[in-house]
């Protein structure tokens, strides 16, 4: 099969505001990574805040539209992190660095007051408090405000000014987002190596079920349920993906089919209550998702609805496989009865209130790690409870 993966955007980046640079020269300088005249120094043309943005896919705005936040705000970023308008584990990751990122540029413009490193070390984790408490299912948020929170207390060790120490969380972000898309394609690999066995025994390419959105609009790039798609259908292992329309926000009706129609994977979507049909039929070979959290034992949290299909893929017999990056383990949640599982507005589920009916919207279930033939992270692949 014949992926076309350059029609994916992509989902979260880091650039220097350019829109304002006078000539030619300066703007090119500063695509390149480069702020006008220093690079090093972040220098640009007067009247140009040496500040980066933080461009993120508004994935609220989707299939319908492909719309870009650009912003300088860290809050900006906590606030689309909190209403979906990024989203999916890893991606959520990044963007818990890149708002501590933006935080350090804000605090070190802040006078004489920036000159303390102490002053400018405590108001720096006041903020990471506030952006890795944005959502509290996905382990990957603190991850990722905790390597930026990690690389701050180095620099400022080192003798590095709060700017400087502003310019090292830039250049990690941009080290993560290179990161994320080199875990997500070994994720891929690893999947695709299980996929094969059974596509050569059924001695046809195979029908894949995914729920809620694991692929690349869920990461940096390429996506790590989505990924091992992309993986296997490269090899010629795939021949249509099933997607949940994933209720009530509708992440696989509006995403999972928007990007593999453009990736060029064969998609059907389906509602949520008719997967049991195609496992009775026998239609479905293989069940891969994500996963927002995974406890030691290897029960995982994702989106809720995962459990059913879980029990689903159990009863009538086909593997259901859990794909996720290393930093979605989590070791101090000994199962899954110590995820903590978000809550989100009612509106959701009910967009008109009906006097006396409460409203129950979980974010996700916890599928238990017996249900799970295998958990696939860059590192291989790990079967809980062997």
């Amino acid at each position: 099969m014949n992926l076309h993966l350059e029609n994916l955007p992509r989902t979260i980046s880091v650039h220097w505001a350019v829109d304002n640079l006078a000539d030619a020269a300066s703007r090119d300088a500063a695509r390149a990574g480069c702020g006008g005249v220093s690079c090093g120094n972040a220098v640009v043309d007067a009247g140009v805040p040496a500040v980066p943005q933080v461009v993120m896919i508004d994935q609220r705005a989707l299939p319908s539209e492909l719309v870009e936040i650009r912003t300088s705000d860290w809050r900006q970023v906590v606030d689309a992190v909190k209403t979906l308008a990024v989203r999916g584990a890893p991606a959520i990751g990044v963007a818990g660095a890149a708002a501590v990122m933006l935080a350090a540029y804000e605090l070190a413009e802040r006078g004489a007051l920036a000159a303390s490193p102490v002053w400018f070390a405590v108001r720096l984790r006041e903020a990471a408090r506030v952006i890795a408490v944005a959502r509290p299912t996905a382990v990957n948020l603190s991850w990722g405000v905790n390597r930026a929170l990690q690389v701050a207390a180095g620099a400022l060790k080192a003798g590095k000014t709060p700017r400087q120490t502003a310019e090292a969380l830039r250049e990690l972000t941009g080290d993560l987002i290179v990161e994320d898309e080199a875990i997500n394609r070994a994720i891929g690999a690893h999947g695709a190596a299980l996929l094969a066995p059974i596509a050569a025994a059924n001695e046809r390419p195979l029908t894949i079920l995914t729920h809620c959105n694991a692929g690349s609009l869920a990461t940096a790039f390429y996506g790590t349920a989505l990924g091992v798609v992309y993986a296997a259908a490269e090899q010629g292992l795939v021949e249509r993906v099933y997607a949940d329309e994933t209720r009530p926000v509708g992440q696989g009706a509006r995403l999972t089919v928007w990007e593999l129609s453009r990736a060029g994977v064969p998609a059907t979507l389906i509602c949520d209550n008719m997967a049991a049909s195609l496992m009775a039929a026998g239609r479905i070979d293989a069940v891969v998702v994500g996963a927002d959290r995974i406890a030691a034992n290897g029960d995982a949290a994702n989106k809720i609805g995962t459990l059913g299909v879980a029990v689903l893929a159990h009863h009538f017999g086909v593997p259901f496989y859990v794909a996720a990056p290393e930093s979605t383990r989590d070791n101090a949640c000994a199962t899954g009865a110590d995820i903590p599982i978000e809550e989100r507005d009612a509106a959701e589920v009910l967009a008109h209130p009906i006097e006396g009916v409460e409203v129950f919207n979980p974010a996700f279930d916890v599928t238990p790690a017996a249900l799970i033939t295998a958990i696939i992270t860059e590192k291989g692949v790990w079967h809980p409870g062997s």
